[in-house]
């Protein structure tokens, strides 16, 4: 009878795909598959070809647009031209970020990838609304080169306390925000680059599509 229950319990068991706890752990919840260990990781040209273009338009294009539209345009009491650009840049590039990590060779720790997005979103906004009303604060004859308790349009404000709120309004804007939102922003890059090391059978050179994107790039982060 002993023997009858053990072959009725290999029998059920016959041909089911056996893996061990740990394997499983690392299956759901590690960084790499294994059916990607020779995957191909081609140069995603569309990709980066779109990170080069919103980068020149909707940075550098900032300030044109402020210059050449009609300031009637845009009251100061209303989000700027260059407000509008950079609302842009806060929705498409995390959507460029993700369609990244998409197709990684390799699967990504995604919790690190999602915190990460909603803290570069978090901070691209809250730059945004600092950097909007310092620039329309210029109209009102506030000076970029001061710092804010010297510029003479803050220093002579009543009650004292008001001086404090516009120094928290630098400090959000330059600091807590440029922090939150760089240090994410290439976090994510440098998470997606460390999943693109596969093994390949050859060495293989650059594709010319990289190598053009490679000039305009260099020069927009420099």
């Amino acid at each position: 009878e002993g023997i009858l229950r053990q072959y009725k319990t290999a029998g059920t068991n016959y041909g089911r795909p056996q893996q061990s706890d740990g394997f499983d752990f690392v299956f759901r919840h590690g960084a790499v598959k294994s059916e990607d260990t020779f995957k191909t990781s081609p140069f995603h040209f569309d990709l980066w070809f779109y990170f080069t273009l919103q980068n020149w338009v909707l940075d550098f294009g900032r300030p044109i647009a402020m210059i050449i539209l009609p300031l009637e345009w845009f009251p100061l009491n209303k989000p700027s031209a260059g407000d509008y650009f950079h609302m842009a840049y806060n929705v498409i590039t995390p959507f460029l970020l993700l369609k990244l990590i998409e197709r990684s060779p390799k699967t990504l720790p995604r919790s690190m990838v999602y915190v990460s997005i909603i803290v570069f979103v978090m901070g691209a906004s809250i730059h945004l609304v600092g950097d909007s009303v310092n620039h329309r604060l210029i109209f009102s004859g506030y000076q970029h080169h001061l710092s804010v308790r010297e510029n003479p349009i803050i220093k002579n404000l009543k009650p004292e306390t008001l001086i404090d709120s516009f120094e928290l309004l630098y400090y959000y804007d330059e600091y807590l925000g440029h922090s939150m939102w760089y240090i994410p922003f290439f976090l994510i890059l440098f998470i997606y680059f460390t999943g693109c090391f596969t093994p390949v059978e050859e060495e293989s050179r650059m594709p010319v599509a990289a190598l053009l994107l490679m000039g305009p790039s260099s020069l927009y982060y420099w």
